[in-house]
C-alpha cells in the first residue's frame, strides 16, 4: 500500500491510503477467474442438458404386438443409462426387415436402433445388445393351423411325429433355417401370403411366437384358421436391441441402463406387465413341449451362461395356471 501524508490549511497532516499496483492487479486477477469459473460451469451445465434424440421406427402404429413393449424397455434403458437421451419415432413404413437390417448399417439410415431376433448374420451386420429383452419368449411358438384339424395333431409327440407335417415360414426367417435344419420340412413364402397360403392347404401349420400370434389371430378373424392346442415348439431364441457398428456410445448406453434396470427389478416388472398374458393365453405349462436347436444362436448367447436373464420353466409353469 502507499501512505500519502496531506497538510491542510490548520498545518495538520492527514494520511490517505492508496492501493499500490500489485494489489490492484491481484483484484482483477481474482475477478477475471471469477468469471472464467462462472462460464466454464455455464458451459459444463449446458452440455450435459443437451438432449441426444434416439430415433425408432413408430411400429406401434402398424399393430406390431412387441413394439410397444419394446419401446418401454428402450425408454427405460435410456434414462437409467444417466446420460440425456430422448426417443423419437419415425414413421413406418413396410420395408421388409432384411432391408431395414442393411440400412441401419449405412450412415445415412434413417433410425438409431431396432429390435429383432437375433443370428449369427445379423450380429455380423450390425452391433448387439447381448441382453434377450424378451427373455427368450419368442423361441416359445404355437401354431395357426386349418378350422378342423386339431385331431390331425392331437399325436404330436416328438419332432418325428412332425415331421409328417409342412410348417410354413417366410423368406428370409432366421426360423425357417431352425426348423429345417431340425429335420421339419417348411414352405416359404412373404410373410403377408403366408396365412392365405395356409387356408388352401399349401402347408399344414404356421408357428408364431406367443408374443406375435394373439394380434395375428384378431386380424385373422375372419379366415378359416385357428391356433393349435396340444403342442408347442420351443428353441433358444433372444431378441435383442442393435445399432450400427459404429455408434458404440450408444450401444454401451443402453447396455448399461439394462443392467441397471435388471439389477433394481424395473425390467422384469416391465416384463411381467406386458408380457404376462401371453404366456397365460398360450397355456404353454400344458401343452407337449418339443425341443429344437438352434444353430444360429452365437454360444456367448446360451442361457446357462446368464441364466437370470431368461426365462425358466418354474416361471413358464406358474405363468401358465
Amino acid at each position: 500500500m502507499i501512505t500519502i501524508r496531506n497538510e491542510s490549511k490548520h498545518n495538520k497532516f492527514e494520511s490517505v491510503t492508496l492501493p499500490d499496483e500489485a494489489s490492484e492487479m491481484k483484484r482483477l486477477l481474482q475477478t477475471f477467474l471469477l468469471c472464467w469459473l462462472f462460464i466454464g460451469h455455464s458451459f459444463l451445465c449446458a452440455a450435459s442438458s443437451k438432449v441426444t434424440p434416439v430415433r425408432i421406427l413408430d411400429l406401434e402404429s402398424t399393430n406390431d404386438p412387441i413394439a410397444k413393449y419394446a419401446t418401454e424397455v428402450l425408454r427405460l434403458a435410456l434414462k437409467k443409462s444417466g446420460q440425456n437421451f430422448q426417443l423419437q419415432k419415425q414413421n413406418a413404413t413396410r420395408i421388409p426387415q432384411v432391408r431395414l437390417i442393411e440400412e441401419l448399417g449405412n450412415a445415412k439410415a434413417e433410425i438409431d436402433v431396432l429390435w429383432t431376433m437375433t443370428s449369427l448374420e445379423r450380429e455380423q451386420q450390425l452391433l448387439p445388445i447381448r441382453i434377450p429383452i424378451d427373455k427368450g419368449l419368442m423361441g416359445w411358438r404355437i401354431s395357426f393351423i386349418r378350422v378342423g384339424d386339431q385331431s390331425r395333431f392331437e399325436h404330436v409327440d416328438s419332432l418325428k411325429t412332425l415331421e409328417k407335417f409342412n410348417a410354413g415360414q417366410g423368406y428370409f426367417w432366421p426360423d425357417t433355417t431352425i426348423l429345417q435344419s431340425n429335420g421339419l420340412p417348411v414352405v416359404t413364402g412373404t410373410a403377408s401370403a403366408l396365412a392365405s397360403m395356409l387356408e388352401q392347404a399349401r402347408f399344414d401349420y404356421f408357428p408364431r411366437s406367443v408374443i406375435e400370434i394373439w394380434n395375428e389371430q384378431k386380424s385373422l378373424a375372419s379366415t378359416k384358421l385357428e391356433i393349435e392346442n396340444s403342442f408347442v415348439l420351443h428353441y433358444p431364441a433372444a431378441m435383442y436391441f442393435f445399432v450400427a457398428p459404429r455408434n458404440q456410445t450408444l450401444a454401451k448406453a443402453i447396455e448399461t441402463g439394462l443392467e441397471r434396470s435388471i439389477r433394481d427389478g424395473s425390467f422384469n416388472a416391465l416384463f411381467s406387465l406386458y408380457c404376462r398374458d401371453f404366456i397365460t393365453k398360450a397355456k404353454l405349462g400344458h401343452r407337449r413341449v418339443l425341443e429344437l436347436k438352434n444353430p444360429l444362436l452365437p454360444s456367448s448367447n446360451s442361457a446357462e451362461q446368464r441364466p437370470e436373464l431368461w426365462l425358466s420353466n418354474a416361471e413358464i409353469q406358474a405363468l401358465s395356471r
